[in-house]
């Protein structure tokens, strides 16, 4: 406890006692929670660092809060566990629906139609649920904006303006695509005969995360293609290291294959974690459809 009590910024000791929830979706876990006063940003980047430390703090790969908004139904931001703002993040914003869904905050409306929509730093996403027998949510799905493969929406500037292109890590060549799901990607594609669990992602994952080439940072995914309709993948995330699942890296992911003609319009990217069912035509919103689980509640006094 002592070292806890020396990890803790004093300028978040006032939103304690606080009452959160422990989620996951494909293993990809938050803590989630809401607070009545004003956050700042600071603040919030020392929370995620203070709850989300697997030995000292609850553990998690971030935290979602609910903010106010005034363009969606709701509002969230998401923190990584190293602080840095999250940005975009699917799995979150899916275990967001269900954190309001099962405690009965959203409207009648939105009870009635399974969907709400949320505000993210980056857009507007809407949110489909399904409930089980007693009324609690199961399964969520999300609609994204269209995949970007302009590189500049990655933070990288290319000498052609390609998506695609080679980086130098440990004196190989490796070959990425570039793709943005409202944050920066980098999509390996092992070759045939080669398999994502024998990567050495844990070796290579943070090279590619912080190279120069990347203003700033990236998430750097590893894939396999096993059929039209299945993906393996592994995902590196900026500011938080390997992760059971990532929701924008397996839409990356899907948009890299179909860019390729490798897919059809419909696949399942097989995380780690577990299994993510994402839609795209090549154009337009993508969606991306998997569990959500609440692991437990709790409250953390200090």
């Amino acid at each position: 406890m002592a070292k806890l009590e020396k990890h803790m910024d004093r300028r978040v000791a006032q939103f304690f006692p606080l009452n959160f929830w422990k989620m996951h979706g494909c293993g990809n876990d938050f803590v989630v929670f809401h607070v009545e006063s004003d956050i700042t940003d600071n603040q919030l980047s020392s929370l995620a660092q203070y709850l989300c430390d697997r030995n000292f703090g609850i553990g998690a790969d971030g935290i979602i809060v609910s903010v106010p908004s005034t363009v969606a139904d709701f509002g969230m931001r998401i923190f990584n566990s190293d602080g840095s703002d999250g940005e975009m993040c699917v799995n979150g914003i899916r275990c967001f629906a269900k954190y309001q869904f099962d405690q009965n905050r959203v409207s009648k409306a939105s009870q009635d139609s399974g969907g709400i929509s949320i505000e993210t730093t980056v857009s507007v996403v809407e949110v489909k649920v399904k409930r089980d027998e007693l009324g609690l949510v199961t399964r969520a799905s999300i609609t994204l904006p269209a995949p970007s493969f302009n590189p500049l929406d990655c933070g990288v500037m290319t000498a052609n303006d390609s998506d695609n292109i080679s980086l130098r890590i440990e004196e190989q060549a490796i070959d990425i695509q570039l793709i943005s799901m409202g944050n920066p990607h980098a999509v390996h594609w092992l070759a045939e005969g080669h398999g994502t669990p024998d990567y050495e992602l844990v070796r290579i994952g943070p090279k590619v995360e912080t190279d120069a080439t990347f203003q700033q940072k990236t998430n750097f995914e590893i894939a396999e293609l096993v059929d039209r309709n299945y993906i393996r993948a592994r995902v590196w995330e900026r500011g938080v290291g390997e992760t059971l699942a990532c929701g924008s890296g397996a839409c990356a992911v899907m948009a890299s294959a179909y860019s390729r003609g490798l897919i059809d319009d419909r696949a399942v990217v097989a995380m780690p974690g577990g299994e993510l069912s994402i839609e795209w035509s090549g154009q337009g919103p993508i969606t991306l459809e998997g569990l959500v689980t609440k692991v437990f509640e709790a409250t953390i006094e200090s």
